[in-house]
């Protein structure tokens, strides 16, 4: 791969990394609710499970999945049901008192929750396992490809899905202020349940 078809990779990887989906709605959901120290960490489970889905997908498990109707049934089941749980989670979230120098940072909500959740979210999604199967190949001979060719290709992806994770977790944590009325909590509650589920549903029931 010479530079231009490199660059190519980056540009495309970066758009479909800061494109809207679940994981970018779990990131901004975490942003805007615990801060951005707490979204960017959580972001690496995201970075972690992708990166399992890109071996998979060089060691075939892709082609597996887009042959077979079965296996995509069930990881698509899965994938949707957790949405939707994230979704009726955040729905029934109770709603905390929060006096002015408090600070989000601060809510009983454990690290590894969070980096739970986000490696889940990528995981379980086969669109994303189908879309690097299809997009990979176009760069990487899979069957006779150099380990530092593949090394750029895994960490350019880790790369700009970090970057731009972290940008939506950076610029939704600005917003919390607005959050430290119960009211607003609430509806921002109700808001991204509802968005969850919707994102569990249309994935339930979408076609490949």
């Amino acid at each position: 791969m010479d530079f231009q078809q490199y660059l190519i990779f980056l540009t495309i990887t970066l758009v479909i990394m800061a494109t809207p989906g679940p994981a970018t709605l779990l990131t901004v959901n975490n942003g805007i609710r615990y801060g951005a120290r707490k979204a960017i960490l959580a972001i690496w489970g995201n970075v972690i499970a992708l990166q399992i889905l890109v071996t998979l997908s060089i060691f075939g498990l892709g082609s597996v999945l887009a042959a077979s109707e079965v296996a995509f049934l069930w990881l698509k089941t899965i994938g949707a049901l957790y949405l939707v749980y994230l979704g009726f989670k955040l729905w029934t979230a109770p709603i905390t008192t929060f006096k002015e120098n408090d600070s989000f940072d601060q809510q009983s909500v454990s690290q590894f929750v969070l980096f739970r959740r986000a490696f889940l979210i990528t995981l379980t999604n086969p669109k994303a396992l189908l879309y690097i199967s299809a997009l990979l190949p176009q760069f990487i001979n899979v069957n006779n490809f150099e380990i530092m060719h593949l090394l750029t290709i895994t960490l350019t992806i880790a790369l700009m899905q970090f970057i731009a994770f972290a940008s939506y977790a950076v610029l939704s944590s600005n917003i919390q202020v607005w959050l430290k009325n119960k009211n607003n909590r609430q509806r921002f509650n109700r808001i991204s349940g509802s968005t969850f589920a919707g994102f569990g549903l249309a994935l339930g029931l979408s076609d490949r």
